[in-house]
């Protein structure tokens, strides 16, 4: 008798166990599943996400002074180079030539000038023992004065041309570092074109180019962050007084202000390498926070959806700051209340919610 007993008080539990199941189940049937978070005190920082480069302020492109072939290059992209140092070696084929033409008609001219002065000495002896007239002196001595005047303006040319003509040598404007190189042995460089770019590794920057929307709410002295290297520490050193236009990869019109970022080290960047960022524009601490995602918009106002005895519950909500991932509540929210984050389109004001967190 005590066995039978045992076996109807279990199969009673079970079936109690089974019962409760049951009822739990139905409770929670047409509840939605919902993903909930607490509202808490925390940062709330507001920033603007740019790419910039890395730049230096003192760059330096050494421009070709005449036509002439490179003879030899002594430099490499990543040289350290000081101010002076001869960067190349050129024929100057085209300065020495310019100078030999302009020499061999002065020589001629000068020919010509002597022949007329001795020209004009003889008729001056004609002239006064009446062999020939004045008219003819005359003109003799205008051709001699003609030809003494263009060799003068002949030797004051070559002059100029030697005093301006380039050296063999292509030197260093600026110390510095070979950051780009033109030309090669054996080419032959255009007067005007560029031979190498020297940059200044001493005295880099970040250059930034903000939509001007953006650029009205940054400051100088704004904080940084460098996406792949929070350890910098960053600062907008100053921002251009003029927008610029500029046109997008897509072909559109976008309206930019240039910015420049210090930053207290410069280790592992590459100049003209591109920089993740974020301008720090407002910051707010100890304040309450929920996630970007638990916050939307209906009818031009802000909502969040608190939890309720199991019920999701419509909430009007003042912002404050809006973080990359959290905002700011102002008002009409308290520390530690629960709210849906990425609520599913189905819930509304007094939906069950099934909470998953």
């Amino acid at each position: 008798m005590k066995g039978k007993k045992k076996k109807i008080i279990l199969i009673a539990a079970v079936l109690i166990a089974a019962s409760a199941a049951c009822a739990y189940a139905l409770m929670r049937s047409g509840a939605i599943p919902a993903d909930t978070v607490a509202a808490s005190r925390g940062t709330v920082t507001e920033t603007i996400e740019e790419t910039g480069v890395v730049t230096s302020r003192r760059v330096s492109v050494v421009l070709a002074k005449s036509n002439y072939d490179i003879r030899s290059v002594l430099c490499e992209t990543g040289d350290l180079v000081e101010a002076g140092a001869t960067l190349m070696i050129t024929d100057i084929a085209t300065g020495d030539s310019d100078v030999k033409s302009l020499e061999a008609q002065a020589a001629g001219l000068e020919a010509q000038a002597a022949q007329a002065r001795q020209n004009v000495s003889r008729l001056w002896t004609l002239y006064e023992n009446g062999a020939v007239s004045r008219n003819e002196y005359d003109t003799a001595e205008t051709l001699e004065k003609e030809l003494s005047a263009q060799l003068q303006a002949l030797r004051y040319t070559i002059r100029s041309v030697r005093e301006n003509a380039p050296e063999n040598r292509v030197e260093a404007p600026r110390s510095g570092v070979v950051t780009e190189r033109f030309v090669s042995e054996g080419d032959t460089a255009v007067m005007g074109t560029p031979l190498v770019e020297i940059s200044d590794m001493n005295d880099l920057y970040i250059r930034v180019s903000l939509f001007a929307d953006d650029a009205v709410k940054v400051r100088a002295g704004d904080r940084v962050i460098l996406t792949d290297r929070p350890d910098v520490t960053c600062r907008v050193e100053k921002l251009s007084p003029k927008v610029n236009e500029e046109i997008s990869e897509l072909g559109i019109v976008q309206k930019r202000v240039d910015a420049e970022i210090s930053a207290n080290a410069w280790d592992g960047f590459i100049l003209g390498g591109d920089v993740k960022l974020e301008i720090v524009t407002d910051e707010g601490e100890d304040v309450i926070a929920v996630p970007r995602k638990a916050v939307f918009s209906l009818n031009g106002a802000d909502f969040v959806y608190t939890v309720q005895e199991g019920r999701a519950s419509l909430r009007p909500v003042e912002l404050g700051r809006k973080g990359k991932d959290f905002y700011e509540i102002r008002a009409n929210l308290e520390e530690g209340e629960r709210v849906i984050v990425s609520p599913d389109d189905a819930i509304e004001d007094g939906s069950r919610v099934d909470l998953r967190a």
